[in-house]
């Protein structure tokens, strides 16, 4: 019965280490669902050490005129070299793109974003499962950066697991600077509550909104109904 049990075991414990063996491929592949929890981010797929736009003409934002064709090598975040020269791009950590005479530019920054509901009804937004209004703000965010902007400042919306999967490399998107859930009077520009929420005591269950952290709704509405 013991020698019987041994010959499962052994292999069970083969399996086992292999399937561990092939996760930790995964993960060095950036798979962020499978990054253990306390270890530093793993590298992600798009991770490289340089890159190089080749043939570009540069709007520095301070001159109306656009540069000669030039190549600029950035490392990292940093721009390490502007020339008028080809610059080498020698290995494979370099990822080259041939502008082909295009327009390169600082990225934009938008002050007043909102990627929770950016391009989604106030209907859909009150109503859908969170799940889904999640995928379309991550979605919603690659958007947005295809339109140049790099770095937003998000004024109102539970946006802080779609900044840590941007941050990881999980998904595409700007810099995002969050401010958490909006904060409102009862009727105010950030109460997105169903009429039948309302009113309720201080203390009494959360709405819909208030449970997905979209909204803060500070008066009590029982002040509202005596005044």
């Amino acid at each position: 019965m013991v020698e019987k049990s041994k010959r499962v075991i052994y292999p069970l414990l083969v399996l086992a280490v292999a399937l561990v063996g092939l996760c930790r491929a995964s993960l060095g592949q950036g798979d962020a669902d499978l990054e253990a929890p306390g270890l530093a981010p793993f590298p992600t797929t798009l991770a490289r050490d340089a890159t190089l736009f080749q043939n570009v003409r540069i709007f520095d934002g301070t001159s109306a005129v656009l540069s000669a064709p030039s190549n600029v090598l950035v490392r990292g975040n940093t721009i390490d070299r502007i020339s008028l020269d080809p610059i080498g791009a020698a290995g494979n950590s370099v990822r080259v793109i041939a502008a082909g005479g295009r327009v390169l530019m600082p990225g934009l920054i938008d002050a007043h974003w909102h990627a929770f509901m950016a391009a989604t009804p106030q209907l859909l937004l009150m109503t859908a499962d969170s799940s889904y209004l999640h995928l379309l703000a991550a979605r919603q965010a690659e958007a947005t950066l295809m339109r140049g902007f790099t770095t937003v400042r998000d004024l109102g919306g539970p946006v802080f697991g779609l900044k840590r999967a941007i941050d990881e490399g999980v998904t595409l998107g700007p810099r995002i600077y969050p401010s958490g859930a909006f904060i409102s009077q009862t009727s105010g520009h950030g109460d997105f509550r169903f009429l039948f929420e309302v009113p309720r005591t201080l203390g009494g269950p959360l709405s819909h909104s208030e449970l997905e952290g979209g909204c803060d709704c500070r008066q009590p509405d029982y002040e509202r109904e005596s005044s």
